[in-house]
Order: C-alpha cells, then sequence, then structure tokens
C-alpha cells in the first residue's frame, strides 16, 4: 500500500497559513500531505479564509475541498479536518491500489485459464466443495498466493501488462509504473521483515551484543572539577543536578 507523507503536522496548519497566507499562500497553495496519487493542498481563499482540498495529481480532478474562517475556527478544529481529510486520502490510495491489482490478478487468471486443456474441469472445482486443505489444490489461484508469487515477478508482470493493453498505450504506461512501484514497495516491506527475522533469530541464538554508546550532555559549573563531579552524582541518582541534553 501507498504511505502518507505529511509536510506539516496537524496542530501547525493554522498557524502555518497565519504565517504565510500574505506571501507564499497568496501566490499558490501549497502541498502540506500526500498518499498515493492523491495530494492535500492548503491555500488562501480570502484573507480570513484557509482552504483544505484533496486532488488526484494523476487526473487533476478535486476530491474534496473545505473552509474554515480563521477567525472563528481553532488549532484543534482545523487539525481534525486535516487528519480526516489525511484519511480520506488513505482509503482512496487503498482503494486504487486494490482496484488495480485486483486488474492484474484477473490478466492473470485469463492467462492461467486458457492455458488448461479442460476449463469445464476446472470450473467444477471451482464451484464444489471439498473438506481437503485447500493449500493441497495448487491449479486454483487465490490472492494471497497470487501477491506473494506470480504478482511480485515484475518480468512477468510487466509483460503481462504488455500484452493486455498493447493498444492502449495511456493505460499501459500507468499500469506499468503503478506495478514498478507497488511490487518494489512489497518488497522491501518483505526484505525488512526477513532482515528483522534474521536478527532476533541470530540474538537468541548467540545472545545480546553490547555497544559502547557515547551521549552529549552540559552542565553549569563553575570549573571542569566541579562539572565532573557534578555529572557524577547526577549518574549515580541524584536528582538535583540538572543537565541540558
Amino acid at each position: 500500500m501507498s504511505r502518507l507523507f505529511r509536510y506539516v503536522q496537524n496542530e501547525d496548519v493554522l498557524r502555518s497559513f497565519t504565517e504565510f497566507r500574505d506571501s507564499v499562500l497568496s501566490e499558490r497553495p501549497v502541498v502540506i500531505a500526500r498518499h498515493g496519487d492523491y495530494s492535500l493542498f492548503l491555500k488562501r481563499v480570502s484573507e480570513n479564509t484557509l482552504g483544505l482540498t484533496i486532488q488526484n495529481t494523476l487526473t487533476k480532478a478535486t476530491i474534496q475541498d473545505r473552509t474554515y474562517d480563521v477567525e472563528k475556527t481553532t488549532s484543534e478544529l482545523v487539525a481534525r479536518g486535516v487528519r480526516h481529510a489525511c484519511q480520506k486520502m488513505a482509503e482512496l490510495s487503498d482503494g486504487d491500489v486494490n482496484r488495480r491489482r485486483l486488474q492484474i490478478w484477473k490478466w492473470y487468471v485469463l492467462d492461467w485459464q486458457k492455458k488448461q486443456s479442460d476449463t469445464k474441469k476446472v470450473l467444477e472445482k471451482e464451484i464444489s466443495w471439498s473438506d481437503d486443505d485447500v493449500s493441497l489444490q495448487k491449479d486454483i489461484l487465490d490472492m494471497e498466493s497470487f501477491l506473494h508469487g506470480d504478482y511480485l515477478n515484475l518480468g512477468n508482470t510487466l509483460g503481462l501488462i504488455d500484452k493486455y493493453l498493447a493498444d492502449d498505450e495511456k493505460h499501459k504506461e500507468e499500469f506499468r509504473k503503478f506495478a514498478i512501484e507497488d511490487i518494489m514497495e512489497m518488497t522491501s516491506e518483505d526484505t525488512k521483515d526477513k532482515s528483522l527475522a534474521e536478527a532476533e533469530k541470530e540474538r537468541l541464538e548467540n545472545g545480546m551484543k553490547k555497544h559502547t554508546y557515547r551521549f552529549t550532555v552540559s552542565v553549569e559549573a563553575s570549573d571542569k572539577e566541579h562539572a565532573r563531579a557534578a555529572l557524577l552524582s547526577y549518574l549515580a541518582g541524584d536528582d538535583r543536578i540538572k543537565i541540558q541534553k
């Protein structure tokens, strides 16, 4: 799934508007968050009106508009609106990803069905119920095995897209771009999970490795010896010693 990139924190949006409404925001809207193909724009509607707009940056379509009178609203209300807008972008983006994945999966199913010599037998197997372990039915596709198997084969997936969108150059490029980004993201997550699992296994087998860490702190003192004594007292638990980290 696509990730949320936030450039201005929710609680800072109203303050940012009042600070930049007569400079940057008077010239153009500013992106304050992104999620997949969706961007959340902070804009100046008027001197005292803050606008939040969700736009699909791929189609340039405006999805949602909301305004606030800065003289009658609060940072909490604007922050809530930003949070809801980010949730909306996440839902829209995840929906787009799932629809595109499903479309590629359908092409895989079509390709798979064309290779079956007895489609009637396959159809009967699909609509009938069996108490046998589903994992034993190797010839039946399912979404989970597809996402972690055939779909992650980038070469095969791109070849499939080229095959079924051969006469649709616009959508072919969109699907190729989507597949590359989606598969790279899924693969990076799998690699991260694998690395964490391997690190945990090594820790259990070899024990926890100790490292040396250095911390920089500041303490007020009349001289170096006084400062060293104060730090030692602080490390010993004397909470009367005040330091700056």
